[in-house]
């Protein structure tokens, strides 16, 4: 052999001994692969890391600031709807109660003045009744025939506004007018029938309101009253009219509240209701009469 020969094959025997095996190539990767491994980055390079700490608990700060938000809506459906009652307050300019307390008592007011009217007409029939209960048992229906009437006689100073009749103690008649109607009438016709034989007594009770113009205006801020009786007797058979005449007494220097008087008058009457010739059947007079004034 060669000496060139035998040195190519010491060269190959030399690096086949020098050549590491299989599994001992592994770990020398390993250690390669440690050795080129970066370095870590030094504290002040991980700044940007703890500057994203804030991102990283901007998830609570988040959960706080919703919140507020779903409170407000959870409690409005506790709280009243302030537009409720306003609506009604805006169209009828009062609160909702007032004004339904005030529709009711409207109603109550008008159900109080049928309810009073009602009884004024039950208490005149009962007095009717009364009369003609007392006429049937004396069995005089065939008796003695009275007609009451009443005239107004009072100036344009004073307007009749109210008449009320009162016989033997029962109302059979009551009317009031502010219209002035009532003023109007020359004769008013308050009873016509027959009485049982005897004594009787007849009330009348006359309201006036005051009227005047220019310098006496003032009038019209008064009311007047005034109320006289009169007693007379009833026969077996026959009729007669009893007319009551409200006028005025006293003369220039009498105070308003003094005028209102009532004098009464017995008329002889035929079966139709008109004056006989012999005219007055009984004297003229008052059996007493009461005036008030007031505002």
């Amino acid at each position: 052999m060669s000496s060139s020969s035998l040195s190519r094959a010491l060269a190959v025997a030399c690096l086949l001994a020098l050549a590491p095996s299989p599994g001992e190539a592994a770990p020398a990767k390993a250690k390669s692969a440690k050795v080129k491994a970066p370095k870590p980055k030094p504290a002040s390079d991980a700044t940007p890391a703890a500057t994203a700490t804030p991102a990283a608990t901007s998830g609570p700060v988040a959960t706080q600031s919703a919140t507020p938000s779903t409170t407000p809506s959870a409690a409005a459906g506790s709280i009243a709807d302030p537009f409720a009652q306003a609506g009604s307050a805006a169209v009828t300019g009062q609160p909702a109660g007032a004004r339904e307390s005030e529709i009711f008592g409207d109603r109550l007011d008008g159900i109080e003045g049928e309810v009073a009217a009602l009884k004024d007409k039950i208490f005149r029939s009962k007095a009717r009744l009364a009369v003609l209960r007392d006429t049937v048992m004396s069995g005089v229906m065939a008796g003695g025939r009275v007609v009451v009437a009443h005239r107004n006689l009072m100036s344009s100073s004073f307007r009749l506004v109210r008449v009320a009749v009162i016989l033997d103690g029962a109302q059979i008649f009551a009317r009031s007018d502010d219209t002035g109607a009532l003023d109007q009438e020359d004769e008013l016709p308050l009873f016509d029938g027959n009485l049982p034989p005897g004594p009787h007594e007849m009330t009348i009770e006359l309201s006036y309101q005051g009227q005047g113009y220019g310098a006496f205006s003032y009038l019209k801020g008064y009311s007047f009253k005034s109320a006289s009786t009169h007693s007379f007797n009833v026969g077996d058979s026959g009729q007669f009219k009893l007319v009551s005449k409200g006028y005025e007494r006293g003369n220039l220097t009498t105070e308003m509240k003094d005028r209102p008087a009532v004098e009464w008058q017995t008329v002889a009457i035929d079966a139709s209701g008109a004056p006989t010739a012999s005219g007055s059947a009984g004297s003229a007079g008052s059996a007493g009469s009461a005036g008030s004034a007031g505002k």
